[in-house]
């Protein structure tokens, strides 16, 4: 096979070029932490992290989801609390009015006692987080509960999303939790019925009234302990998905630093290595360049 001056000088053009452009990836990597920057240095691996990336953004989200609805059963949590440090007040105040050796002055004490509660009542149903009002159902943009005690807003669950078709409700209907229900009374037990007629009997001077809401004062704490404890299931729903949550993210961005970030030893040492085969094939084609018919007549 013959070879003439113009193929070793385009063998070597193309040997130069081949190192140039390893040099010049090296160079890349070294500058972005990244083995692909781009779907045309491998598409493979480049489907393979934007698909990881996805999982990544999608576990992210429902990390926020999570941290919604752990606030939202946290203020839930806090203002049940309230309500049941009332209603304990309201048993021990009930049970002092309930006997017959009570004056006017001190019916009159108790009465607007318990109004306070029921006022006290009233506002935490009406409990407010970041603007929305965590027992008023899909109508939480306004107080779910007016003066009077009734309840105007919906109830709905509001649903969060924590894994792929996981699904927990994050609030509780102020209706049920206060009135048992629409109309009150008619599922539970109506804790805000119970003080009006509290205030009413004391006004009348009906001990028979007093003493007939006591067992009432029981099903109330009892309808809010069962409720607290429902939250607390879901608290713990929501810690378990955290948990699992977390763990798949660590170890999706395991797999996606695996793919995608460089090992800068490796990279330093190979950009090394081809910085001097470049200078040796620079050196070389210089010497072969000067090579001419002459040098063998």
């Amino acid at each position: 096979m013959r070879v003439t001056q113009n193929t070793t000088a385009n063998l070597v053009l193309n040997n130069l070029q081949v190192i140039r452009q390893r040099t010049e990836e090296l160079e890349q990597q070294s500058s972005t932490g990244l083995k692909v920057s781009k779907p045309s240095d491998d598409p493979v691996t480049a489907q393979q992290i934007l698909h990881l990336k996805g999982l990544i953004a999608q576990g992210d989200q429902y990390d926020r989801n999570i941290s919604n609805g752990t606030a939202w059963l946290s203020m839930g949590e806090s203002a049940m609390s309230e309500m049941g440090n009332v209603l304990s007040r309201a048993k021990e105040l009930a049970v002092q009015m309930a006997n017959g050796t009570n004056d006017q002055n001190a019916r009159t004490a108790a009465m607007n006692e318990f109004t306070q509660m029921r006022n006290q009542l009233i506002l935490l149903g009406n409990t407010q987080l970041n603007g929305r009002y965590i027992f008023g159902g899909f109508k939480n943009d306004t107080p779910p509960f007016d003066a009077a005690g009734n309840f105007t807003g919906t109830d709905d669950q509001i649903m969060v999303e924590v894994d792929r078709g996981a699904q927990v409700a994050i609030n509780y209907s102020g209706g049920n939790l206060l009135r048992g229900g629409t109309p009150p009374g008619s599922s539970g037990t109506d804790i805000i019925g119970i003080f009006d007629n509290l205030i009413t009997a004391l006004g009348s001077n009906n001990q028979a009234g007093v003493q007939a809401e006591l067992p009432n004062l029981d099903s109330a704490t009892a309808q809010l302990l069962s409720t607290r404890t429902d939250l607390g299931a879901r608290m713990n729903r929501f810690d378990g998905a955290k948990n699992i949550l977390d763990e798949m993210k660590y170890s999706l961005t395991k797999v996606l630093s695996d793919k995608q970030d460089v090992d800068f030893m490796q990279v330093v040492s190979d950009l090394s290595k081809q910085q001097t085969a470049y200078q040796a094939a620079v050196a070389a084609s210089a010497k072969v360049s000067q090579v001419s018919l002459l040098d063998y007549l």
